[in-house]
């Protein structure tokens, strides 16, 4: 039987990962994609590969001479628990999620803006670390700035986020019911990305980019509409975390 109380810590394999206290910033900009990481690695100058571990990859440079830590962060609701929790342990204070979502609305279009209001677990990685009463917040004054910011590269609409486990088993019960309680968008990370935040203490906010509409049905995964809007998020978080405050 097991006699530890925790197999692996976050800190224990950070330590593994050869991982320094200070190798990180501050802040960090955290993407789902690889390829979306590597956009935002390429505005950073003299960056600093951190580690590399099951995929997931953080470097860590400047930009305009804040110090900024960029990676990607998990596709789904395990990967985002972990990799998040790590974050936290590495000396991050604020988290910011630049991602992608399916709208909820008719009114949302492929490459549209969300910022995040409300997160609604609808993931199973959370029950882990918090009851199901708990509800994930984001920084209220950071999603302020960020949503200032991304009104000036395109459409922004801010709602709630539902974060569910199952890509093809969104039917319209299911859906229908999250949208009741204040879903404008269905993805499948921020939920654990903003609990663990919130468990740690730390700030958090996220951005998504609409690659679909469960209502219209419209598929924009290949959209050019949707990778000119991509490089205009990465550039307005860049603008956003110049802010003094940030």
């Amino acid at each position: 039987m097991m006699q530890r109380d925790v197999h692996l810590k976050p800190k224990d394999l950070l330590e593994h990962l050869q991982f320094k206290e200070g190798d990180f910033g501050k802040i960090a900009l955290v993407s789902g994609q690889p390829q979306r990481a590597k956009l935002c690695l390429d505005m950073l100058e003299r960056p600093t590969k951190n580690f590399t571990f099951l995929g997931y990859t953080f470097w860590t440079g400047f930009y305009k001479g804040r110090k900024i830590t960029v990676g990607n962060g998990g596709f789904y609701s395990p990967d985002s628990a972990f990799v998040t929790e790590l974050l936290c342990n590495a000396g991050i204070d604020i988290l910011v999620r630049l991602g992608s979502c399916g709208a909820l609305r008719e009114d949302i279009e492929i490459g549209n803006f969300i910022i995040a209001d409300k997160i609604l677990r609808g993931d199973g990685a959370t029950r882990y670390y918090v009851k199901d009463d708990f509800s994930p917040a984001v920084d209220k004054d950071l999603s302020d700035k960020l949503c200032k910011v991304m009104e000036k590269k395109g459409k922004v609409h801010r709602g709630g986020i539902w974060t569910t486990d199952a890509l093809f088993r969104e039917a319209k019960e299911i859906v229908n019911s999250y949208i009741a309680k204040g879903a404008i968008a269905v993805d499948m990370v921020t939920s654990p990305f903003v609990t663990l935040a919130n468990l740690y203490g730390k700030k958090s906010c996220a951005v998504l980019l609409a690659s679909d509409n469960l209502i219209t049905g419209e598929l924009g995964f290949s959209d050019f509409k949707l990778f000119e809007a991509q490089e205009k998020m990465i550039k307005g978080v860049f603008e956003f975390v110049l802010d003094s405050d940030v």
